[in-house]
């Protein structure tokens, strides 16, 4: 017969965690299947991730699921890698506890490319309270004009009843070249 103690016990044993890992280093071939035997050595679920290849360096993002009994151990494998050129961390993650009073909104903005687009976009960001869930930019040459043009999607957190107008005449502001496009993303 177990009693409650054995019982908590028990649970408390295989509590899992999030974690946040980030990874990189010069890309070349098998970089993720390394990681992804270190993952499945501990038994961790790879969820969630994001993986780019910028200027020569592999850049990547994603969760895992794992019994928080074996982070230790996962922890210093992951930390084995720097041997191999690749530097790993790994951070617990954060509850996301006002995920129901937030909407999710989408951006596109061209413009021409010039020093300090980001911290300008970036400042009305902060000014509106909007929160970037990802970001993509790169800056491609402009066919018609010739000269190179910065594009950028995004991802936005905003809190329910965020007033989108006044965040795209914000962003419009900015610049007289600098085209908005927001969208609310559709409600499951």
């Amino acid at each position: 017969c177990r009693t409650n103690a054995d019982i908590s016990l028990t649970w408390r044993q295989t509590m899992n965690k999030t974690l946040v890992l980030t990874a990189i280093c010069a890309d070349r071939p098998g970089l993720i299947q390394m990681l992804s035997e270190v993952i499945y050595k501990h038994e961790a679920s790879w969820e969630e991730s994001s993986m780019a290849h910028l200027a020569g360096q592999f850049a990547g993002i994603l969760t895992l699921n794992v019994d928080e009994n074996v982070i230790p151990a996962l922890e210093k494998d992951l930390r084995g890698l720097a041997d191999h050129g690749m530097s790993v961390t790994l951070n617990e993650s954060a509850d996301d506890t006002n995920a129901a009073n937030q909407q999710t909104l989408w951006l596109d903005l061209t413009c021409h490319d010039k020093p300090g687009i980001m911290r300008q976009v970036s400042s009305v960001f902060v000014a509106q309270g909007v929160s970037v869930q990802s970001l993509d930019t790169e800056v491609v040459s402009a066919s018609m004009s010739g000269g190179d043009m910065f594009v950028a999607g995004s991802q936005l957190l905003v809190p329910k009843g965020f007033d989108i107008d006044n965040l795209q005449q914000a962003l419009e502001d900015l610049s007289d070249d600098l085209m908005v496009d927001l969208a609310l993303a559709d409600e499951d």
